[in-house]
């Protein structure tokens, strides 16, 4: 692989958040000042806003609202890292609600550390440890090869093929981890050719956009996916691996088809061949075919099962562990690399999952759900969830969309009730729209951080994904629950 795309990969690691999208863009330049004079501006407004409009409010929702006004502010901020806020949120419900110092009738808190053992959790750390024997083995770089080799040279099906590659890899991979093997292969052959070439921009402008749509996929394809389906599940209509494939790789493929078409109106190629032989020609050898053979095998064995769950009847977080335990023992996967296996995600997943629990269960969603009921005045759910998505892509754009979707959800779902479902899915998808600047995603900051493309060229696809992204979603949504 490139030079370049090592010293991107050594950057971004597995960690897809909006914090590691700033540390590939600014590497080092973290000061500790504005994270700490963030931290305590956040803690005063908080205090503040707590102080003078909860008053009325019991006092397990006032404490709670407290910890969800503070978990806005720091997530907003970054004043400390996303994954903290989410062991924050876990420490804070345990001590305040299950102390009797403090509340009257303390309440049982065993819920909010359960979401360590959520099936949504295992799933997650099954994908990462599958990911990181295919990444270990090179096999992740081989099945790219073989996806774009029927392609050709003709500069239309390689754009296509390039993104159809990366959106469905990255329904399995990290994102980052897709963008990173990607832009690896094209950009030799995009430096070659130069900027003026206008299909250089749309190779990479098309990687980014392409593998953050994808994850759209499936529970295992982005974050906010997994805390949709984990608050589904606490309404009693949990999703399984097929079901979510069935509503997301269909959004997917419109979004990813739809961005090839409007590139190749932005940015029409000026050459009439354009080969990947040679940035895939500069792959690393890969390790023994033993290795290779074992995680192919557990790959295949571990994807067919989630795919046939309704067959068998095996939970999904069960066979999640056949990846977990079975490229541990036969040493494919060691102690260096589980422990450089993305914690922090899981971190900021049980929070978020922590935190909606809590929101929920102490009537606080009901309550300020009270406080939109505008948006119900028409009887019309489908304007809820064409507003609550349109917010979530916003925010997502400029904050985590995994903090987005723990923040907006449990809140959104009071508003349809009997409808929860839909309410999860429509912006757990939704989360995945919002590209419009270098740090919204980690893909598009491994893409600015070579230098090929500007802020400007992202803005197009960026602009079609985020208004028509939410519209298909809310329609095949309710065209198939």
């Amino acid at each position: 692989m490139p030079n370049q795309s090592r010293s991107i990969s050594n950057k971004v690691s597995y960690r897809d958040s909006r914090r590691a999208s700033a540390r590939i863009l600014t590497p080092g330049k973290r000061h500790a000042l504005r994270r700490f004079v963030s931290f305590v501006l956040v803690s005063a407004v908080t205090l503040y806003v707590w102080v003078t409009l909860t008053s009325s409010f019991p006092p397990e929702q006032r404490a709670v609202l407290f910890l969800f006004l503070l978990a806005v502010g720091l997530w907003i901020t970054e004043a400390v890292p996303a994954f903290a806020v989410g062991l924050l949120i876990m420490g804070y419900l345990v001590f305040v609600l299950g102390t009797p110092m403090l509340l009257k009738e303390p309440g049982d808190v065993s819920p909010y550390l359960n979401t360590w053992s959520s099936p949504v959790i295992w799933l997650m750390l099954g994908g990462f440890f599958m990911a990181e024997g295919l990444s270990r083995t090179g096999l992740d770089r081989k099945l790219f090869a073989l996806a774009i080799k029927p392609a050709g040279s003709r500069p239309s099906r390689v754009l296509l093929a390039v993104m159809l590659t990366s959106a469905v890899a990255s329904m399995f991979i990290s994102n980052t981890s897709t963008t990173v093997l990607m832009i690896g292969a094209v950009l030799p052959l995009v430096r070659q050719v130069g900027r003026k070439e206008p299909f250089a921009k749309a190779l990479m402008v098309a990687i980014p956009l392409s593998a953050s749509v994808g994850g759209m996929g499936t529970i295992i394809g982005s974050a906010p996916n997994a805390i949709a389906a984990g608050v589904a599940s606490g309404f009693g209509q949990g999703i399984d691996f097929v079901e979510w494939m069935m509503l997301g790789v269909p959004v997917a493929l419109v979004l990813v088809f739809a961005a090839w078409f409007l590139l190749l109106r932005l940015f029409p190629p000026g050459m009439e061949e354009f080969s990947l032989e040679l940035g895939l020609a500069e792959e690393p050898e890969m390790p023994g075919l033993r290795e290779r053979l074992m995680v192919g095998a557990i790959s295949l064995l571990t994807v067919g099962l989630w795919m046939t769950t309704p067959l068998h009847g095996i939970h999904v977080a069960a066979i999640s562990l056949i990846p977990i335990v079975g490229l541990t023992m036969t040493q494919v996967l060691g102690a260096a690399d589980v422990r450089g296996l993305p914690w922090d995600t899981l971190m900021l997943v049980a929070g978020g999952l922590s935190l909606g629990a809590a929101v929920v269960d102490t009537g606080l969603a009901a309550r300020l759900a009270l406080s939109l009921e505008f948006l119900t005045m028409l009887n019309l759910d489908v304007l809820v969830f064409a507003a609550l998505a349109l917010v979530t892509v916003t925010l997502s754009n400029f904050m985590s969309n995994t903090a987005t979707v723990s923040l907006i959800l449990p809140v959104a779902v009071a508003l349809v009730p009997g409808r929860e479902l839909e309410m999860c899915l429509i912006l757990g998808l939704s989360a995945s729209c919002a590209l419009l600047l270098p740090v919204s995603t980690p893909p598009n900051a491994v893409a600015f951080s070579t230098g090929e493309i500007q802020t400007r060229d992202l803005r197009p696809g960026a602009v079609l994904i985020g208004l028509l992204g939410p519209v298909v979603v809310i329609a095949w949504v309710l065209l198939v629950t």
